[in-house]
Order: structure tokens, then C-alpha cells, then sequence
């Protein structure tokens, strides 16, 4: 039995978090962002049309996606540890193909494996496995983790580009293969050792109030809600990684501007995520679901409302970035305490499979849109769909809120 408040001896809490979170940096800086510097290479070797090169990346997102719900029932039976340690091998043998490809379908299966890749080794088998082993007490861990992980493209991108100065992508893409291999697994591999910590019967954190976890038909019910919350989110967060510049540019902002607010974004998550992990535990998981889900319209308001200037946009990169950097924390840790944790692989992959398909087309999606409908049209859009999520977020909280008076 564990004193209220303090995590297992066995459970390995500051390996874990350091372990994972250095894996994530190397996963997410592989096999997430490393793609932004390869593309214009690619394009430039192969003559191949931009649609193509980009599909592929959307193409393994998509994969992910459909991989997710397995790689979550994997990790129910207790083979987080191997999924984990499987994920980043898979994603390296899909740099492999990706640099021997010549054809574009050769190209686009590459990017397939390097999709089930993902499905087992980025945030989502990360934050269910470390519920599994953690249980209810996971949301510091989980906060920890996303912390480190921010920092994956400041890493990755000036060591790709560094790289991309002597080599060209396909050596990149073995050396990366590499790296995911003699790192990643390893790491993941001495994050979980010995056999997984008991799951608690209940919470004994002060952020997670003690609630029985759902089962169906209500259970279904909320997991598709939540899933909605996520996909929402996501659609608006995939569109603008792509379009913040031009869209910041449509409203009369010079790309210079743009560029330093798109900067502050990734410094904003970060410090979200500090902020979380430092006093987050005032908050309980569907408060800070609010927090992350209702930020990410009032940016936009906020953009749309006052006068476009580089203070404005400044002023949305901050609380964009914070939405951002919260709602990945709101994702681990709101299911955590609806479902419990003897499910949480499966709850968490259902949640992921949707999102991951969303993400895949929003960026065109919105292009689509903001070409045949202008700027304006593709910023209101964006507000609607985040209200979608604050909608849904709502509706469980209800729910919730009707469950516990019964």
C-alpha cells in the first residue's frame, strides 16, 4: 500500500519521465518534424508533384491513425513496454524504404510503415502505457513528458538542417533510422522495467477526484465526445501549422511579424506545460480540459476582433501555444480519469484513431477553403470547429455532472 500522495518505490517515477521524455524528443524529432526539411529536398531530387511529397506525410498520419485502436489493446494486455520498444524499429524501417524509394509508390509505402511507426512510439502509446503503470497518479508523469517532448523540434530542426548541409535527405533518413534504433528503443526499453505497478483502486491525487470509471453505454457515449474534443482541436492546430503565416499575412500582417509570432508558439507550449506540471494539481482534469479547449477560440477572437498588428498577433501565438501545449496534457490525463486505467490503451487509441484522420486533411482542407472563400472565412471556420469541442466538453461535464447526483 502507498501513502496518499507519493508514487510506488517500483514505479520508477523520475526514470520514467526522464526516459520517455528523451525518447519522445527523438521520435517526434525524427519522425514528426525532420519531414519539414526533407520535403523541399525531395521535391527538388525527384521532379515528383508537391500533393504527392506532402501526401505521403499525410498518408502515414492516416495510417497512424488507423493503427491506433490495436496498438491501444496491446497495451491493455500489459505489452506497453514492447509496443513501445517495437514502434520506433518499425518507423526506422520505414526511413529505410523511403530512402532506397525511386517510384512514387515505393515513396508512399515507405511513409506507411513509418506510420505504424508512429502509432507506437509518439505521445499516445507513451501517456497509456505510463497510465497502466501508474495508474491514477500518471497526470504528473504525463505532464513531465510533454514538457521534455516540446522540445523535439528545437532539437531536431537546426540538427536536420545542420545535417542537410553535407548529405543529402536519403542519407539523412539512414543516419535518422539509426538514431531511432540505437536511441529509442533503448531508451523505452529501461523506462519500464520489472513487473507494472498495481493499478490503485482509486485515485489518491488531489486533482483527480475519486469517480467510478464509465462503462457503455454511457461510456461509449462520452469516449465519442471526447474523441470530438480532440479531432477539433487537432483540425485547427494541423491546419495552422501549416497556414499560420499566410493566413497572419491575409489580415495584413508582413511575413516578418508572422514569423516572429509563429516563434513564440513553441515557447508558449512549453511553458504551459511548466505551469501545468508546477500547479496544475488546482486543477481538476475537466477543468483543465476547459482551459486548453476554450483558449484556442478566444485566440482567434482575438485576432479576428481587434486591429491586426504585430502585437495582436503576438498576443494569439501566446495563448494559441498555450492551448496548444495544454490540450496534449488535457488528452492523457482527461481519460485517464473518466475510463480508469484498466482500459486506458483502448480508450486512448479510439480517442487517437479520429484525431490522427482529422489532422491528416486539415491543412487541405483549409487551404480549399481559404482559396475559394478568403482569409476571413478560413478564421471563422476555425473558431466554429473549437467551439465544437468546447460543445463537446461541455456535454461530458454534464453528463458527468448528472452521473455523480445519481
Amino acid at each position: 500500500m502507498t501513502l496518499p500522495g507519493r508514487l510506488p518505490r517500483e514505479g520508477g517515477f523520475a526514470r520514467i519521465v526522464i526516459l520517455i521524455g528523451l525518447a519522445q524528443i527523438v521520435t517526434f524529432g525524427i519522425l514528426f518534424y525532420a519531414f519539414a526539411l526533407l520535403a523541399p529536398r525531395i521535391l527538388a531530387e525527384t521532379g515528383w508533384e508537391p500533393g504527392l511529397v506532402y501526401g505521403g506525410f499525410s498518408l502515414a498520419m492516416v495510417t497512424a491513425g488507423l493503427a491506433a485502436p490495436l496498438v491501444g489493446h496491446l497495451i491493455d494486455r500489459d505489452h506497453g513496454r514492447t509496443v513501445l520498444m517495437i514502434g520506433p524499429v518499425v518507423g526506422a524501417a520505414g526511413l529505410l524504404i523511403l530512402a532506397a524509394s525511386r517510384t512514387p509508390a515505393v515513396y508512399l509505402a515507405g511513409f506507411v510503415v513509418i506510420g505504424a511507426g508512429m502509432a507506437g512510439s509518439l505521445y499516445d502509446p507513451a501517456f497509456a502505457t505510463i497510465g497502466r503503470r501508474l495508474g491514477l497518479r500518471a497526470r504528473r508523469a504525463i505532464s513531465a513528458v510533454t514538457l521534455l517532448g516540446g522540445f523535439a523540434s528545437t532539437v531536431f530542426w537546426p540538427l536536420t538542417r545542420a545535417m542537410l548541409v553535407d548529405m543529402d535527405w536519403r542519407s539523412v533518413a539512414i543516419v535518422y533510422a539509426a538514431v531511432l534504433v540505437a536511441l529509442a528503443v533503448p531508451l523505452h526499453g529501461l523506462a519500464f522495467t520489472g513487473r507494472p505497478v498495481p493499478l490503485p483502486p482509486a485515485p489518491d491525487d488531489a486533482a483527480l477526484p475519486v469517480v467510478r470509471p464509465l462503462t457503455p453505454p454511457a461510456g461509449y457515449a462520452i469516449l465519442l465526445l471526447f474523441a470530438v474534443v480532440v479531432a477539433g482541436h487537432g483540425f485547427v492546430t494541423s491546419a495552422m501549422s501549416v497556414h499560420l503565416i499566410p493566413v497572419l499575412g491575409g489580415l495584413g500582417i508582413s511575413e516578418g511579424d508572422a514569423v516572429i509570432a509563429g516563434m513564440l508558439i513553441g515557447p508558449a507550449q512549453v511553458a504551459a506545460r511548466l505551469l501545468e506540471m508546477l500547479a496544475g494539481r488546482a486543477l481538476a482534469p475537466m477543468a483543465l480540459g476547459f482551459v486548453a479547449v476554450c483558449s484556442l477560440p478566444f485566440a482567434f477572437l482575438l485576432l479576428i476582433g481587434l486591429d491586426a498588428t504585430p502585437v495582436t498577433a503576438l498576443g494569439f501565438a501566446l495563448i494559441y501555444g498555450a492551448s496548444n501545449g495544454l490540450i496534449t496534457i488535457a488528452r492523457g490525463v482527461v481519460p485517464l480519469y473518466l475510463f480508469g486505467p484498466s482500459r486506458i490503451g483502448r480508450m486512448l487509441g479510439w480517442i487517437a484513431s479520429p484525431a490522427l484522420l482529422v489532422k491528416a486533411t486539415a491543412p487541405a482542407a483549409f487551404a480549399a477553403l481559404v482559396d475559394r472563400s478568403g482569409t476571413m472565412a478560413g478564421l471563422w471556420s476555425s473558431i466554429a470547429i473549437a467551439a465544437l469541442s468546447m460543445l463537446a466538453l461541455a456535454a461530458i461535464a454534464l453528463a458527468i455532472g448528472r452521473r455523480s447526483r445519481a
